[in-house]
């Protein structure tokens, strides 16, 4: 396939004036250790420059060593990790140490975009002027949101906050939260799909089969164009390196109109977990950040 689409140059704009790439190999789930390093190291051959990491991920050293011995340089390398909801609570100090330990372990002097991982009540708004100040000493060169809901996004800003340049949240076919992607598009943030395939829960769709039978495709890239052409950064996952390459092909896939109308009437509401619905991340279960 063409790589150069998957270039930072040949990504979508974001509202810092920097940009990012189309599509992202995300990490999360992948075993930490040899696993994660191989799967890296086969989505950055196959030609992936957008890297999703996260500390809660407890994977990121092994990205990191991936990142490090791929021989790509590092202004063609854009790199995401996220704070996660323990540090938060624990304040500036524990906001910024998260950032320095995900730096080390992922051998970088400075994230590409920094996401607060989860909206916690009475915190992120907090978190968020840290990350702002983690943003002006070069730490991180965007910050951006995940999981955010349209809700969460109008009460971060209502106090004239700097916009997050990129929300991350749930986001396939059965799964497609209008009202917060409508608000992104409105204010210019730019909106990037995890678990796009569902966690492959949506791969054997009849209607997504349809349409990949139509254009001699899988129904995963036909997914990957969907995101492409709505203007939605895709970050799929998979430890298979004929997954990974075959998912690229996606970008070079032209659906037509009546393709997207058919994806967009599969949207259900349905989210990968009943207890996220509707997205209460008050909730603090489970916070515990683990040690990589």
């Amino acid at each position: 396939m063409n790589t150069s689409l998957l270039t930072i140059e040949n990504g979508f704009d974001l509202l810092d004036g920097t940009k990012i790439p189309r599509v992202g190999f995300g990490t999360y789930q992948l075993e930490a250790g040899a696993t994660t390093e191989a799967a890296v190291a086969a989505a950055l051959e196959a030609g992936y420059r957008h890297v999703d990491a996260a500390r809660l991920y407890a994977n990121e050293r092994y990205t990191g060593k991936a990142l490090a011995e791929c021989g790509i340089p590092r202004n063609q390398l854009f790199v995401t990790s996220k704070v996660w909801n323990d540090r938060q609570m624990q304040g500036p100090d524990a906001i910024r140490a998260s950032v320095e330990q995900s730096l080390a372990a992922l051998r970088l002097d400075h994230l590409d975009l920094l996401l607060i991982h989860w909206p916690v009540a009475g915190r992120y708004r907090h978190t968020w002027e840290v990350f702002q100040r983690l943003q002006e000493e070069g730490l991180t060169t965007s910050i951006g949101v995940s999981n955010f809901t349209a809700g969460h996004l109008q009460d971060l800003l209502s106090d004239g906050s700097p916009t997050p340049v990129v929300d991350q949240m749930e986001h396939h076919p059965y799964m497609q939260d209008t009202e917060a992607l409508n608000l992104c598009r409105e204010l210019g943030i730019r909106y990037e799909a995890w678990s796009p395939f569902f966690r492959g829960k949506c791969l054997d769709d009849p209607v997504l089969q349809g349409i990949a039978e139509a254009h001699n495709a899988t129904t995963a890239q036909v997914i990957v164009a969907w995101l492409n052409h709505t203007g939605v950064v895709a970050l799929p996952r998979s430890s298979k390196p004929q997954r990974v390459r075959e998912n690229l092909r996606g970008l070079e896939l032209q659906l037509t109109a009546k393709d997207l109308e058919a994806i967009e009437g599969l949207n259900r509401g349905q989210y990968l977990h009943e207890d996220s619905t509707p997205y209460n991340f008050a909730r603090l279960d489970g916070i515990t950040s683990p040690v990589d």
